[in-house]
């Protein structure tokens, strides 16, 4: 959208012309006018959506209410390679006893935030000393909601390694296969044998926690944003 606005501009800077007249202050003070702008805004990391540009929404309607095709599914990038879509954050570089560097690692990492219209214009409050003041005002609409898809993580997990690139404990890829488990003896003593891990967890990445957040957040109201040491005089810079 930015490039198509750019070369619009482009084009037809050659066949503008404006007369720009200095104005006094006190001629600023009685200058009044309309304007704002509707915005959308999305955010789409990891997902089908993010990886193709032609797509112009997150889901796909034919009349209904119920979208009939999305694309905030997880993309076929991470789908062949996790180790590609994940989050790894060195807290102070801490390390193990044989010094290597300790990640807290966000595995399978994705999500898709939209908001298909809010508005950004300028309203006049009452300030605090009982005057009229310029604000600058951000709108939310009740039909519009905040749209969370599948945001997220699989699994979250504290990695070393032993080096660099591959080795490093943030490239880490074990999966659940099988665990120690104890096979109990009528005499109350065990032996140790391996298990497998239960089917929710068959073929996960290894970790303890994860994420996942799928939803609408409706939001009506407006935010007003402005200066409050503002006298709103002609001679204040709000």
């Amino acid at each position: 959208m930015l490039k198509k606005l750019s070369c619009i501009a482009l084009m037809c800077s050659p066949l503008t012309h404006a007369n720009l007249i200095a104005l006094e202050n006190h001629e600023l003070t009685q200058a009044t006018g309309q304007g704002g702008a509707d915005l959308s805004w999305t955010l789409s990391l990891n997902h089908e959506y993010a990886e193709n540009l032609e797509l112009s929404n997150i889901s796909k309607f034919n009349g209904g209410t119920k979208p009939t095709e999305v694309y905030y599914r997880y993309s076929k990038n991470c789908a062949d390679n996790n180790v590609l879509c994940r989050l790894a954050i060195a807290p102070n570089n801490h390390e193990d006893n044989n010094g290597n560097k300790k990640w807290l690692v966000f595995k399978q990492i994705q999500g898709t935030i939209q908001i298909d219209k809010f508005s950004l214009d300028g309203t006049t409050i009452i300030n605090h000393k009982n005057d009229p003041q310029t604000a600058m005002q951000l709108k939310f609409y009740d039909d519009k909601p905040l749209k969370i898809r599948n945001l997220g993580f699989a699994t979250m997990a504290i990695e070393t390694g032993t080096g660099q690139g591959a080795n490093e404990g943030y490239a880490n890829s074990e999966v659940y296969t099988k665990f120690q488990g104890r096979n109990y003896q009528q005499d109350g003593s065990y032996n140790l044998v391996q298990q497998d891990v239960p089917l929710f967890d068959q073929g996960a990445e290894k970790g303890f926690m994860g994420l996942n957040i799928h939803g609408n957040m409706h939001m009506s109201g407006n935010v007003k944003i402005f200066s409050y040491n503002c006298t709103g005089s002609a001679a204040s810079r709000c």
